[in-house]
């Protein structure tokens, strides 16, 4: 069926990210401070209530969902919802998003429930770095991750990092090394103002277009049209000339795709975002455990969509940092 989750704009919505937990055992930087403070369980959507709410989406014309967090492998049967997920009629493509620990013991249950794309978040390879990024001493374990992924026969497997201007710029060129000998598909996301300690500024930012000099210096890039399938891609892809891999750069700051977005979320609470910097929510979860049919939630969720604003007002000068930090809206 047709998308019924059309804004005033004329942007089609079909896909959405589902947070399943605000938890995670890292504590990057750019994302939550090491105190952070977790919803009570009872806050967080069960499996039973996520499933429920995605057959909602599907039916208004939702096609892909991506599970996040948090850290969605700290909670416990993610295989399970990954195999009910895949049940719904209508829901084509299911991926997932983690910083890689869980996928040493849990990467052979998710591939057998039916999940085939992972991202695996991977800022720098250097330890000591890792260590001050994500407040944890566990890069090689994150290494670990990725090669059983692999090894189960995940694909694609896209590696996304952020880099940071002083900190891991120095390590742009390493990434693409590393991503092209272990045939992973590296996206660079520019860093964004949602982290929890306010360090966000443009001292320490990194535009996508100064990212794909550094590597077509060293290993020449050829721009991948953004057509058909990748009409609504968030990465401006690029091929390596030399082998058919590819780089993605997310430059949500310095070139928004905002005219291009099909993408809506849903909070670990149950709050639905029609994007990722919304200064309101629309408390679905509330509804559903209040009774509301699904066509009353169908309604509210419809409704969302049309009122979403035209883009997320970064580089503007009335824009409004929202209150939640990543972690608490779903990377």
């Amino acid at each position: 069926m047709e998308s019924c989750l059309i804004d005033n704009f004329n942007r089609v919505h079909t896909n959405l990210r589902i947070s399943i937990t605000d938890q995670c055992n890292f504590r990057c930087v750019y994302c939550m401070p090491e105190d952070m403070e977790f919803m009570e369980d009872e806050e967080v959507m069960t499996f039973d209530e996520i499933v429920h709410l995605a057959r909602i989406f599907a039916d208004l014309g939702v096609r892909k969902v991506r599970v996040t967090g948090g850290e969605p492998l700290v909670r416990r049967g993610v295989p399970e919802l990954i195999s009910r997920l895949s049940q719904i009629e209508g829901l084509k493509d299911i991926s997932l998003t983690t910083n890689g620990i869980g996928l040493i013991k849990q990467a052979g249950a998710l591939y057998d429930a039916g999940l085939r794309r992972i991202n695996v978040s991977l800022d720098t390879l250097n330890e000591a770095k890792f260590e001050r990024m994500t407040r944890r001493k566990v890069l090689s374990k994150v290494l670990e991750g990725l090669r059983e992924a692999k090894r189960c026969g995940f694909d694609p497997i896209k590696v996304n990092a952020v880099p940071l201007r002083g900190f891991s710029d120095d390590e742009i060129v390493d990434l693409a090394s590393f991503a092209r000998e272990n045939s992973y598909q590296l996206r660079f996301i520019e860093f964004m103002p949602l982290d929890a300690d306010d360090i966000w500024g443009k001292d320490m930012f990194i535009p996508g277009e100064e990212i794909v000099g550094k590597i077509n210096a060293v290993f020449p890039l050829e721009p991948i049209p953004n057509d058909g399938d990748r009409k609504h891609d968030t990465a401006k892809c690029y091929r390596f000339r030399d082998n058919g891999g590819e780089i993605g750069i997310i430059a949500s700051v310095s070139e928004p795709f905002c005219d291009q977005c099909n993408r809506v979320r849903l909070t670990s609470d149950g709050k639905f975002r029609t994007c990722l910097f919304s200064l309101t929510e629309t408390d679905l979860l509330m509804h559903l455990r209040a009774g509301a049919p699904d066509g009353v939630i169908a309604d509210l969720i419809v409704d969302a969509v049309k009122a979403k604003g035209p883009g997320h007002k970064i580089n503007a000068a009335d824009f409004i940092k929202p209150e939640r930090n990543m972690s608490r809206i779903g990377g």
